[in-house]
This record gives structure tokens, C-alpha cells and sequence, in this order.
């Protein structure tokens, strides 16, 4: 009875002091320095952080404080007892606290020492603790959204001193380790064909039920002997029991907050503890035997699920979904009982989470997540790269390794099955609890279309009906299909995760990849890689509320098409140092729109934001919906001071962005001067003039007088009005008294001078030429042959303002005009109306607002011819026997010089494509190598995929880089690559005569066909109406007849002395001599129609030819 009232009056004491304890931690805490420990005898440990904080504990103190915590399954479970705790970086925050016992009362009445408890975040809601009491002293983790998980262990034997850490601190583990469960073994709740798509069933954890399930927890005389300690077979069990509880505290901290699962140790848990390995029944195997074992101790209708833990370097859960599954017939199989976890050093966070929480998770039905290490899920759970790092992975155990050791959280897709399991499938049998606590909702927003090669944000929203404050949140790609290599995520890839799963935070939104990384103009980071090719991405979004007395979480899923065309989206300004703004003043930001206002990613505005923190953040909107078009002129913010400033470009309605590379300046400045136009081109004779706004800010209220430097020289500058003070005040800059001879561009300085402060700004000026020079055509050069159809067509630049028409016929009089366009400020154009086979005339005119220089000359050029044609060699065997080489030919008749080849719709269809090697053979023997045994230069047999349907192409955007690591599935490489040696070596060859493709299969046991290919070949072509001179085809009349002018192109002669036109009655009309010019042209427009003699005589050449002018 005195107990009793001794522990009601330090509860009722507690309720009203309980401030003074959030507030004073010295009574409980007391902050030391490693240093001084120096000589205690330190507790054994699996892993031991980098950095720490040390804590002298005044443990009985504390045993005080949490007999009075309530019951959490109490029917009135308010708890209204509040402890601080020292975090891993030396703070403390406060927790309301409750108890939470994870044994039967039957068992904690055989083990009193043993408390667990509960507790729920004051100054963090997202924070939920678990920690025990115990005779092993005090263990905690705190769960949280602000920090990575923080513990608190004994650091000395005495259990006086304690280590304080975050999850960040700790070490890698060197403990080898693996899973040994076949991840093929039953999931009946998911025994749906991978085509259903099961990543798109909805099971959240959202029913207001906590589950709790009955746990046999064993163990084997080693695991026994290592924690047993001194004392009676009783009390060594107890110390063991301990052990174990520690183990699970920590476990259902995890399970209680993402799956609303808590497990519980049976009342007789203590007949599965062995203290010696010679007297315990484990001989080496231990999934039958610890089912065997449990069965036998407690009886299989007394648990609900059994585990065991040992001292061997791995874990095996013995099945899938098998929680409260079994039979006394059989412990094979799917039973309950099989699940075991071993470790030499089984303690901390690594034997935990890692291994326990993980063996675990498969018993309740959840699946590997990584995606290529020892890749071993259902199929739909492979969505991390490499080893992945949540609890379902294989962090720290792999060739590739995400990081060292796993988060503690599940991600959706484990969430998903798991609580599809535990609600419908085989594990329904757990006691339930209702909770008072309501379900979150999640909302992941739209499905949106983004560039390539482009950052975005993926942005969510949860809500809660007990408040929000609690909620964190969890972004995670969901693409299981198998990556094209074991590497770390690739830019080219075009399916599976490239962004590793991410431990849950406080913010809705997830930048794509980290905001740091998008920063150093880094947007390939190892483990976040953005795409650079055309695909899919899938996400799925998770919102916990993080209720320590059982959570609750929701999540929903979007998807991100990454365009192939469009893109990338670039801030193409600002990235120079040294940049200075000030606040009210113009400046201009320009981008590269590449594709993105229209097509596929449709995004016809963009926002603009400006971060003062170097681009962490970007609290301020500086301007939206502005036309995408790559230029826009924004006025910087008042009060924006930065050394640090960054803009960011967002697409409106979307979720890419760019920012730009360097930091800018930002002033508050005392005045500005906010011209509205900053650049004026103009004739000579009209006055150049310009707007700007005189701005205050600061309370500044002296006279500023305006000025000009670097005007032309002998004009005259003037201000309208000359000063001013009142903020607002309009001010009109004229330029006066140009001249012809000052055409030319200028760089003008306008000053504005008051008492205290001087400003500038800088305009522009174009001086206009009024009599423009006529353009000289540079490219394609005259009479140019094989010309492709995307050429890009140049002229000479005119200056300052000038504007350009270019026209391009078929014809020298350009009476037939296949394509035109008119203003063009920069001087070269690309027509889109150009096709195989065909000479083309072109002309520019040059001209600005000034006046209009004459056409220039009239050059032409003939397009390359292309043609298809596949082979009808085929199919050939590739037998299965041996090293088998395969040929196929493709006779071309057609005549003419190569300007480009491609092969296309090469298809092999073969078994383990790792074995192949393709190359072509021209005509002439040049023998191009296409490709060689895929996927060899990253392991030792080559992609193990099926089927190949490729064509290759110099100037394709998957390089034989790619080539060489993709493998996928039917067909293992599909799409246009580079070949291994370029194509570009057969141009100039004749593409007349027998082309073999050869395909070798490198190993015997896989066979096949070449079932298809061919070839795309494009040549020059002689120009229409020619007429050649037959020494080396070296002259070349054309067009023959013609209508207008007459091109003589010479080829390689040289030393032409005279050529000369003659009409039938032996006069000579034309003539020329000394001919230095390899191309000559004649206008026939001034003669009569009717057949000439043109004679052509030199060193190499003394020739007549006729030609007709019609």
C-alpha cells in the first residue's frame, strides 16, 4: 500500500512541475566529455558513430519519472508526463511519454526489470520514440522528419554514461550478410500475372486498426551466450530476454509507425531461449528447425508468428506472407515459424533494422526493393537502384552500394503489400485495437510532361484531421523494371529507377534531383540521374502521420513523361561572375525554350523566382505566366539584398525548372534608373530616344542630376527633365545629330549624380548603315553536289540591324520559288522544304530600315539522292552448335558516290545476345564493326536478353556506349544506335555492287536467325541538264538547256586560258580569259534562243560543247 501511494504522489508531484523538467535537464542529463570517461569499461558494440554526444544519466532518476507514465492500451491513455532527451546534436527536446510493454503480462510478470515505452514529439510532432528500461540500461530511437533516426545506448558498463547519435554518425557495419529468402515463395494476396500491374493496388495503412501479433521469439545457445551474462538460469534468460527486447522495441517503432503492426512476446517466450549451443537443436539449418522447435515449446495455435536469432552471417524468413500460416504436419514450407536472422555481433541498429526488420518484413509479405544486386523481388518491388537503402534492400551488402546500411522505413511498394497482407491475405489473424488516431490523405498531383536532360519538383499534398503538423512525407521512383546494367543509374536508361528512395522529411516536395546538386550544375548525381533520353518515370507519394501510438499512412501515385524532343531547359543568363543588381532596376533573363512551349510538354508560360539564399529556397515571385519564348524583362524586387541571389525558370503549370549558374549581388540601392527600353537601332538623321522611371527606395530624397558618356562623338545627348528627387519621375533620354559616318554599335553609360551615391546604367546604340553591302553566299558553296536536306544555308553578316530575305528556287530565274523567308535577324537558315536529287538556286538581299543592298549572287547546289533497300537473303540460321557465322547480302545497281549510309531494321533473332557480333561489308571491303557482344565490357557473358531489332546511325543519340549496356527484355536492344566504328568511313566509296552483313555467334548453346536488315544509302547526284567533259567527268555544264544563267564549274583544272560562246554563224558573243575561278557563270537572258558553241580551252582541256538556250 505505501508503494502505492509513494508512486501516486510523484505522479500528482510531476503533473505540476512537469515545465520545470522540460525546461532544467540537469537533474536528469548531464552533458560530458568523452574525454572523461577515459579508463570505464566501455559496452561491446556493433558499430560506433563518427560523432556523438555523452551524457552522464541519472537512470534511477528517470525510473522515477516513467512509473508514472499511463498505460497506452489504458481505455484513458492521455499521458500528461513529459521527459526531455538529448538529440545527436546536442539539444534536447521534449516527449510526452507512455508505457508500452511488447511482452504478454505473463512474461513481464517473470521479467518486471524488462519496461518498454512509447513516446510522442512536444517540440518535434513528427518525432516518435521507442526506448526500454531495462537491466541493460536505457535504449532509445527517435523516429523523425527533421532528423535521421537518433539513439541513446550505454556507453560504459556501469550504465551511468550514455552515447547520443544520429543514424548519419554510424559507421558502416563490416558483418557480411545475406538474405537467403527465395522471393519466390508465395505472396497469394499479389498472385497476379506482372501484366495486371499490381503497383497500381491502393492498400494503405488507414483502417484506425493497430494489429498486434503474437511472437515467438528463439534463439540459439550462441546468440544466448553472448548476453546471458552471470547468475541463475532464470536471470540469464532474463538478461537474454532483455536483449531481445531492445531488438523489437526498436523493430515495432518502425512496424507501429508505417504499418500500424506491433508484435508482442508470447507469455512462455522464455522456453525458447538457449544459453548453451551445445544443448540447443539448431545444427546448422534453421527455418525448419525453428518452426520444429517453436511448434514443439509452445504449440502452433499459441504465436503468430516465430523467429529466431543466431550468430550466423545472415537471415532467411523462410517464406512470404506466412504469418499465421502453418500446420503441426509440416515446417516446411509456409509456416509461421521459419523466419531466423543471424549476425556475430547481433545489437544495434545495423542487426535492428537492417536484418531483423528486413527478415521480418518478407514473413508479413513484403519483397526485395533493389533493383540489379542479387535482384530477387516479385517483379513489382525492384523500383531502388542497385542495392536500394530502405529496410527491404540490401544497403551495404552489394557490388554497388546506395549506402552502408538501411533506412528504417518501408516504401510504398512494401506499405502497399505488406498491408494488403495483413488486411486480406494470409495475416489476418492479429488481435485489434482501434485507434482514435484518423488516417491522413495524400495527393500527388497531376501526371506531367517534362524536357530531357531537365531538374523538376515533385510536389505533394497531405492533410490530416488531427492537424498536419505531425505529417512527413515520402517521394520514391516506382519503375521495377530490370535496368539495362548492374552500374549506378545512367541518363540513357529508359527503364528503371534512376533516384533512389529517400528517408521521410517535413517538406511535401522532393526536388529532382537535390536542390545542392541542380546547384553545382550537377543534374547527374550517382543516385539521382536525370534522364537524358525519352521515358516514363513513375512515383508513388507516402504520408505518415507518425503517431507513436500507431500510425497511419496514405499514399498516391503520378507518373513523369520525359520528352525525348524537347529539351534541355536552360537559364542561359546570369552565369558570369561578378553580376550586380539593384533593387527596382531592369534586367533580362533568357532561357532555352527547346521545344518547351509546345508538342508533348506544352508548356507556353514560365514563372520566374528569385532565391537570396544561393538557391536553396525561392521565396520570392518575381514574375508568372510569361510568355516561354527565352527572353523576358523583370524588374528586381525591393528588399532582396543578397550576395547569394539565383533565379529560377519554371515551366507555368508544371513542374521543370533551370536556375541559373552563378550568384548574383543584389543592392537595396538609394535610387535606379528603370529604363523601359535599353537599346535603340537607328538611321543616321533621326534622334535615337529612350524611356526610363527615376525610382527611390530608403527614404532617399536628394536631387540626382543625369549625364552620358560614350555616345558617338559629335552627337549630342539630352534628359528630359535633367534631374530629378521624387520617386516615379519620368525622365526621357534623346540622341541627336547622327550621321552616316558614325554608323557603327555603342555601349552609353548614363550616370545619375547626387550628393552621397552615384549610379549607372548602361544602353545600347546601332547606328544604322544607310547603304548596306550586298551578302556573299558562303555555304553550301557554289554548285555544291550531295548536299544534305537539313543544310544549314550562310551568308556573310551585314551590320548592325540588318535583316535578310532569302529566296530558293529550282530554277536560275527564280520563276519557280520552292521556299522563302523574310526578315531574318541572323544570317543563316535551314529550309524545311529542300528534297533527294535536286539542284537548287539561292539568293539573299540585305537591307535594314536604312536602305536595301543588291540581291547577291546567285549560287546553287544539288541534293544527295537516298535510298532503302532491304535484303531478301534472308532468314539465315544461326546454329546453336560451335562459334557459327551467319551472311547476308544486298546487291546495289544503282550507280553514284556515297554522301551517307545507315542500316536499319537490323533483326536477329537469338538467345543470350551477349554472344553476337555484327558488322557490314561495302562493296569496295570496308568493313564497319556495328557491334560486339553487348553488355561484355560489364560482365563476363554479355546481356543475357533475347532478341536484337537495331538500326544504326552516325548521327543517332544513343552512342554504341548504349548500345553496349542495354539489356532488357523481347527484344533485349531495340533503337537507332551508333555503330562501334562510324559509318562515315564508307562516304565517297561507290555504292554500286554486293553489301554483306556478317553476325558471329561467340559460344556454342545459344542460336538463331538473322531474320532482316538493310540499307538506307544516300549519293550525289549530277545536277538535271548536264553536260560533262569525259577526261575525269572534270567540267560540268548545267543547266543544259537553260533559261537564265549558264554555270561552267571546272572541277580541279586549272591554267584555263579562254572560254568563249559562239552562235551558229561563228560569232563570238562571250568570252573570257585567265580564268582563275573554278565555277563561271553566264547569263544567257541576252541572248536569242537557239543552240551555242561554248569552247573551253586550256593545258588539260581544249573542248567544244553545245548548248541550247531556250
Amino acid at each position: 500500500m505505501k508503494s502505492k501511494i509513494t508512486t501516486l504522489i510523484l505522479a500528482f508531484l510531476f503533473v505540476f512541475s512537469q515545465n520545470n523538467y522540460a525546461q532544467n535537464n540537469s537533474s536528469l542529463w548531464t552533458k560530458i566529455e568523452k574525454s572523461s570517461l577515459s579508463g570505464k569499461e566501455e559496452v561491446r558494440r556493433a558499430s560506433f558513430p563518427v560523432k556523438a554526444e555523452y551524457y552522464h544519466l541519472d537512470l534511477n532518476y528517470l525510473k522515477q519519472l516513467v512509473a508514472a507514465a499511463p498505460d497506452k492500451n489504458a481505455s484513458s491513455a492521455k499521458s500528461n508526463l513529459i521527459i526531455p532527451f538529448p538529440m545527436g546534436d546536442g539539444s534536447f527536446e521534449n516527449f510526452r511519454v507512455w508505457e508500452a510493454s511488447i511482452m504478454h503480462p505473463d512474461l513481464a510478470a517473470k521479467f518486471p526489470m524488462i519496461k518498454t515505452y512509447v513516446a510522442q514529439g512536444i517540440d518535434d510532432p513528427t518525432a516518435s520514440m521507442r526506448f526500454t528500461i531495462t537491466q541493460l540500461g536505457l535504449h532509445t530511437q527517435t523516429l523523425s522528419g527533421k532528423r535521421m533516426p537518433t539513439y541513446i545506448d550505454p556507453f560504459t558498463t556501469d550504465l551511468t554514461n550514455y552515447i547520443v547519435y544520429d543514424k548519419s554518425a554510424l559507421q558502416s557495419t563490416t558483418t557480411a550478410f545475406e538474405c537467403l529468402t527465395d522471393d519466390n515463395i508465395n505472396l497469394p494476396s499479389l498472385k497476379t500475372a506482372p501484366s495486371t500491374t499490381p503497383s497500381n493496388i491502393m492498400a494503405d495503412v488507414n483502417d484506425k486498426k493497430l494489429r498486434k501479433y503474437r511472437l515467438a521469439q528463439s534463439c540459439t545457445g550462441e546468440y544466448g551466450s553472448i548476453f546471458k551474462g552471470t547468475g541463475t538460469t532464470a536471470q540469464q534468460k532474463a538478461n537474454v530476454q532483455a536483449q531481445m527486447t531492445i531488438t523489437m522495441a526498436r523493430v515495432n517503432g518502425v512496424y507501429e509507425r508505417d504499418l500500424a503492426i506491433t508484435l508482442e512476446f508470447i507469455p512462455n517466450n522464455d522456453t525458447l531461449i538457449y544459453l548453451l549451443a551445445a544443448s540447443d537443436p539448431w545444427t546448422g539449418e534453421y527455418n525448419t528447425k525453428t518452426a520444429q522447435t517453436i511448434d514443439a515449446n509452445v504449440g502452433i495455435n499459441n504465436y503468430d508468428i516465430g523467429h529466431n536469432f543466431n550468430t550466423s552471417g545472415g537471415g532467411n524468413a523462410g517464406c512470404l506472407s506466412c504469418v499465421c500460416q502453418g500446420t503441426l504436419s509440416s515446417q516446411a514450407g509456409t509456416h509461421k515459424g521459419r523466419g531466423m536472422t543471424g549476425s556475430s555481433n547481433p545489437t544495434g541498429d545495423p542487426f535492428d533494422i537492417d536484418y531483423v526488420a528486413h527478415e521480418m518484413g518478407h514473413q508479413f509479405g513484403g519483397y526485395h526493393t533493389m533493383n540489379t544486386c542479387s535482384r530477387s523481388g516479385n517483379g513489382q518491388t525492384e523500383v531502388e537502384p542497385c542495392s536500394g537503402s530502405s529496410v527491404m534492400g540490401y544497403a551495404g551488402i552489394c557490388s554497388v552500394n546506395v549506402q552502408n546500411n538501411s533506412d528504417a522505413h518501408f516504401i510504398y511498394n512494401n506499405i502497399r503489400d505488406i498491408s494488403s497482407n495483413v488486411q486480406t491475405g494470409n495475416s489476418t489473424c492479429a488481435a485489434i485495437t482501434t485507434l482514435t488516431n484518423n488516417p491522413p490523405t495524400a495527393n500527388a498531383g497531376n501526371d506531367y510532361n517534362i524536357p530531357k536532360g531537365t531538374a523538376f519538383i515533385l510536389e505533394g499534398i497531405g492533410n490530416d484531421p488531427d492537424g498536419n503538423a505531425s505529417l512527413t512525407y515520402e517521394w520514391c521512383q516506382n519503375d521495377p523494371a530490370e535496368a539495362s546494367s548492374s552500374s549506378a543509374p545512367q541518363s540513357t536508361w529508359t527503364v528503371g529507377p534512376m533516384y533512389r528512395a529517400k528517408y521521410p522529411t517535413t517538406s511535401p516536395n522532393r526536388y529532382m534531383p537535390r536542390i545542392q546538386d541542380v546547384i553545382a550544375g550537377n543534374l547527374t548525381p550517382t543516385w539521382e540521374v536525370t534522364p537524358s533520353v525519352g521515358r516514363t518515370l513513375n512515383f508513388s507519394f507516402l504520408v505518415r502521420d507518425n503517431d507513436a501510438l500507431g500510425g497511419q499512412v496514405a499514399s498516391d501515385l503520378m507518373t513523369v513523361t520525359v520528352n525525348g524532343t524537347a529539351g534541355p531547359f536552360v537559364v542561359t543568363s546570369q552565369n558570369t561572375n561578378g553580376i550586380m543588381w539593384n533593387s527596382g532596376a531592369t534586367e533580362t533573363i533568357t532561357w532555352n525554350v527547346a521545344g518547351t512551349n509546345a508538342g508533348a510538354v506544352n508548356t507556353p508560360n514560365v514563372n520566374i523566382y528569385l532565391s537570396t539564399d544561393g538557391g536553396y529556397t525561392y521565396p520570392i515571385t518575381v514574375a508568372t505566366n510569361l510568355p516561354n519564348n527565352g527572353t523576358a524583362n523583370i524588374t528586381v524586387p525591393s528588399g532582396a539584398a543578397t550576395t547569394t541571389g539565383r533565379i529560377m525558370v519554371r515551366g507555368a503549370g508544371n513542374i521543370f525548372y533551370a536556375i541559373n549558374s552563378k550568384n548574383i549581388s543584389i543592392q537595396d540601392a538609394e535610387f535606379v534608373m528603370n529604363f523601359s527600353n535599353t537599346t535603340s537601332s537607328n538611321c543616321p538623321a533621326i534622334d535615337a530616344t529612350y524611356n526610363f522611371t527615376y525610382n527611390t527606395f530608403l527614404s532617399f530624397n536628394e536631387t540626382t542630376t543625369f549625364s552620358a558618356n560614350g555616345h558617338p562623338a559629335g552627337s549630342v545627348v539630352t534628359f528630359n527633365p535633367t534631374s530629378a528627387s521624387a520617386d516615379g519621375t519620368p525622365v526621357q533620354v534623346t540622341i541627336s545629330g547622327l550621321t552616316p559616318a558614325m554608323a557603327g554599335s555603342y555601349a552609353i553609360d548614363i550616370t545619375g549624380t547626387a550628393t552621397s551615391v552615384t549610379k549607372l546604367t548602361t544602353i545600347n546604340l546601332n547606328v544604322l548603315d544607310p547603304a548596306p553591302t550586298a551578302a556573299n553566299l558562303t555555304s553550301p558553296t557554289d554548285a555544291a553536289l550531295g548536299v544534305d536536306l537539313g543544310a544549314v544555308l550562310t551568308w556573310s553578316a551585314g551590320g548592325a540591324g540588318s535583316m535578310y530575305d532569302i529566296e530558293i528556287a529550282t530554277d536560275n530565274g527564280f520563276t519557280n520559288i520552292i521556299d522563302n523567308a523574310t526578315g531574318l535577324t541572323t544570317n543563316n537558315y535551314t529550309s524545311s522544304a529542300l528534297i533527294n536529287a535536286t539542284t537548287y538556286y539561292w539568293r539573299v538581299t540585305t537591307y535594314t530600315t536604312c536602305g536595301t543592298a543588291p540581291a547577291s549572287a546567285v549560287f546553287s547546289f544539288t541534293t544527295s539522292s537516298c535510298a532503302a533497300t532491304m535484303s531478301t537473303d534472308v532468314p539465315k540460321t544461326i546454329s546453336t552448335s560451335g562459334t557459327p557465322t551467319a551472311t547476308s547480302t544486298i546487291n546495289i545497281t544503282s550507280a553514284g558516290s556515297i554522301s551517307d549510309v545507315n542500316v536499319v531494321d537490323l533483326e536477329i533473332a537469338h538467345s543470350w545476345v551477349g554472344d553476337v557480333v555484327a558488322t557490314l561489308t561495302s562493296p569496295q571491303g570496308t568493313t564497319i564493326n556495328l557491334f560486339n557482344q553487348p553488355g561484355v565490357p560489364n560482365s563476363t557473358y554479355g546481356c543475357s536478353g533475347n532478341d536484337i531489332f537495331v538500326s544504326f546511325d552516325d548521327a543517332a543519340s544513343l552512342t554504341s556506349a548504349n548500345f553496349e549496356s542495354t539489356c532488357n527484355n523481347a527484344p533485349a536492344i531495340s533503337g537507332t544506335y551508333q555503330p562501334l566504328s562510324p559509318l562515315s568511313a564508307l562516304i565517297g566509296e561507290s555504292m554500286t555492287g554486293t553489301w554483306t552483313l556478317t553476325v558471329q555467334d561467340m559460344a556454342s548453346g545459344d542460336g538463331g536467325s538473322l531474320t532482316g536488315w538493310g540499307l538506307n544509302i544516300c549519293s550525289e547526284v549530277t545536277p538535271t541538264g548536264v553536260t560533262t567533259y569525259a577526261k575525269n567527268n572534270e567540267v560540268r555544264i548545267f543547266p543544259n538547256p537553260t533559261s537564265n544563267m549558264l554555270t561552267v564549274d571546272l572541277g580541279n583544272l586549272e591554267d584555263i586560258e579562254r572560254i568563249t560562246l559562239v552562235d551558229l554563224q561563228g560569232k563570238v558573243i562571250y568570252e573570257s580569259f585567265a580564268v582563275n575561278s573554278n565555277i563561271v557563270k553566264i547569263d544567257m537572258t541576252q541572248f536569242s534562243n537557239g543552240f551555242y558553241m561554248l569552247q573551253v580551252q586550256g593545258k588539260e582541256i581544249n573542248n567544244v560543247f553545245k548548248v541550247l538556250k531556250q
